[in-house]
């Protein structure tokens, strides 16, 4: 697919998180990961990961953050858009992760 926009990244760019960030692990592992579930044609469908594990795959946000809520009372969780291009948001005061 042709990059839509310049505010869109490729999953290939996506940078990594810094390591002492509570989800690195997670998000480190998704960047890993993205190629192979867009291949299996999960695009635009939403995914749930704890450390370097897939939980599942569903088909909106809502589900895939309830399952982690359910799943994970208390703990920290991640939950990803699978996107070929991500939307990059520019905030001049905010730090990157």
């Amino acid at each position: 697919m042709e990059k839509p926009g310049p505010n869109y990244i490729s999953y290939r760019d996506l940078p990594p998180m810094k390591p002492d960030s509570e989800l690195a692990v997670e998000y480190d592992f998704y960047r890993k990961e993205a190629g192979r579930l867009l291949a299996e044609g999960h695009e635009g469908r939403w995914i749930l990961i704890k450390k370097t594990q897939i939980i599942g795959i569903w088909d909106t946000r809502d589900e895939a953050m309830k399952e982690g809520y359910n799943r994970f009372v208390g703990q920290s969780f991640y939950v990803q858009q699978i996107l070929e291009w991500e939307r990059v948001y520019r905030v001049p005061w905010a730090k990157i992760c």
